[in-house]
């Protein structure tokens, strides 16, 4: 049997074109520095006003009364596209219903994406963040030890910037550490 003379390395077009393989990744065009910066500002704007605002978005049943609770502030223009987004929010299960910093907190970590991925979504990215921030450092130093020889006749680890037999303090003053010892 005769082979073929030509082989196709890349064909213009395949035969299935639903095989293809998505890219790694998020599939959604978010960035999650730019969600978790977005919530960090909703809080602070919704911790600002929420004595004002609270009341009213709590009670809010449709968009145009969740406008209408904006009306007052100067965040107006900012929440008016995701109004209905807002009141999506309100009436999740899962909205907390007595603590007013940790509603101002769901509230703020839900709306960050602006409505580009659900609000679970959302809240998750936020999270990862934070995570990820406070895990930056987990080791902590929990005491410091100088090896002293005080006044006392004690020679040896001091413990707590002391001394461990007469609780003399260790002065850390910097012109202390730089001058020249004289003995």
């Amino acid at each position: 049997m005769p082979k073929r003379k030509k082989l196709f390395k890349n064909p213009q077009k395949t035969l299935d074109r639903f095989s293809e393989k998505r890219g790694r990744g998020r599939p959604y065009k978010v960035r999650a520095s730019e969600v978790t910066g977005r919530a960090y500002n909703y809080r602070l704007i919704f911790s600002q006003t929420w004595d004002a605002l609270g009341r009213h978005l709590l009670r809010a049943t449709t968009e145009q009364e969740v406008l209408q609770a904006f009306e007052g502030t100067a965040y107006k223009n900012e929440f008016e596209h995701i109004a209905s987004l807002i009141l999506i929010v309100l009436r999740e299960a899962q909205f907390p219903k007595t603590n007013k910093e940790a509603q101002i907190n769901f509230l703020a970590d839900s709306l960050a994406a602006r409505g580009m991925v659900t609000p679970r979504t959302s809240r998750d990215i936020c999270g990862k963040a934070r995570a990820k921030e406070h895990a930056k450092s987990p080791h902590k130093i929990v005491r410091k030890e100088f090896y002293v020889e005080c006044s006392c006749g004690y020679k040896g680890p001091a413990r707590d910037n002391a001394c461990r037999k007469c609780g003399a303090e260790i002065p850390l003053s910097f012109d202390e550490l730089l001058s020249p010892r004289l003995f």
